[in-house]
């Protein structure tokens, strides 16, 4: 006697899914998770966040909630060790596309965390733009201070409603944060310094705590005030303060296309480690 497989298919996420959304996230062997300000439990109530089972086993999860609205970033997907990644992948993603365009989303972006997931991207037309890239810099000699015309401070409590602005005006998609991000983000952080000139933010950077010593989460200068050693001034503040707290490693993210931040990081010690992501993206519509 021959009993056919069940069809797989894909429904919205629930709170009563969180037990086993967390337990794919952590035990499974093919699990993505992007780098995010929010943990991936955090998106449920958030759309697209879908399952997909087959019968009445959960095969697999995935979130790519619209953060800024224009833009999804594939913050979650996770596989059962049972299930076929290319099913599941296909199911979830061809729902949680239609839902993303009728939220008015125009582009979707995702890290390859790992090599599984890039034959995924490339079915369902991602193509692969740039890599984020790891620097990381030794415990050293001190940073000398660029010259530059803002003046730096610690943040403070009234220079956060801001930064998101400014952060904003700084990056492109998909790079924006929304302002809850940059919330999550300030909630997070360690260290934030501003650039100052005449009153008018016109730079931040925004650092993290690591094991070794901390991570330079977010390094923005509006794009009027680029180029004149803010953004280096501002990495150089951040170098010292934790070079003198006694941190062995500093570490810092971008992309391999950003050769003026490259430069930066690199005339200030740090050096690709060899650590990268693949990004791939799409054009919804």
């Amino acid at each position: 006697m021959f009993f056919s497989r069940p069809k797989l298919s894909a429904r919205p996420a629930t709170a009563a899914d969180r037990n086993l959304i967390t337990m794919l996230a952590r035990a499974e062997r093919r699990v993505h998770a992007h780098l995010d300000w929010r943990a991936v439990e955090d998106w449920l109530g958030a759309q697209p966040f879908l399952v997909a089972e087959q019968g009445r086993q959960v095969m697999g999860a995935f979130a790519c909630p619209p953060d800024p609205p224009d833009t999804a970033w594939v913050r979650l997907l996770a596989v059962a060790e049972n299930a076929s990644a290319a099913e599941v992948w296909q199911v979830l993603w061809e729902q949680a596309r239609e839902r993303l365009v009728g939220m008015g989303a125009t582009a979707a972006a995702g890290l390859s965390t790992g090599e599984w997931m890039r034959p995924l991207y490339q079915t369902a037309g991602f193509q692969q733009t740039q890599d984020v890239v790891v620097l990381a810099r030794p415990r050293g000699p001190p940073v000398p201070a660029p010259p530059t015309p803002a003046r730096l401070r610690l943040a403070r409590a009234d220079d956060y409603s801001r930064l998101s602005a400014l952060d904003r005006a700084a990056f492109v998609p998909p790079w924006q944060l929304s302002p809850a991000m940059i919330t999550a983000a300030i909630a997070q952080s360690d260290l934030i310094t501003v650039a100052e000139v005449e009153g008018q933010l016109v730079g931040y950077q925004l650092s993290t705590p690591s094991r070794s010593g901390a991570h330079l989460a977010r390094l923005a200068v509006l794009p009027e005030w680029q180029g004149r050693n803010i953004g280096a001034a501002l990495a150089a503040y951040m170098i010292d303060h934790y070079q003198g707290r006694g941190a062995d490693e500093l570490t810092v993210n971008t992309q391999d296309s950003n050769t003026a931040s490259l430069h930066v990081y690199e005339r200030l010690g740090f050096q690709l480690n060899g650590t990268r992501f693949p990004v791939f993206q799409t054009v919804l519509g």
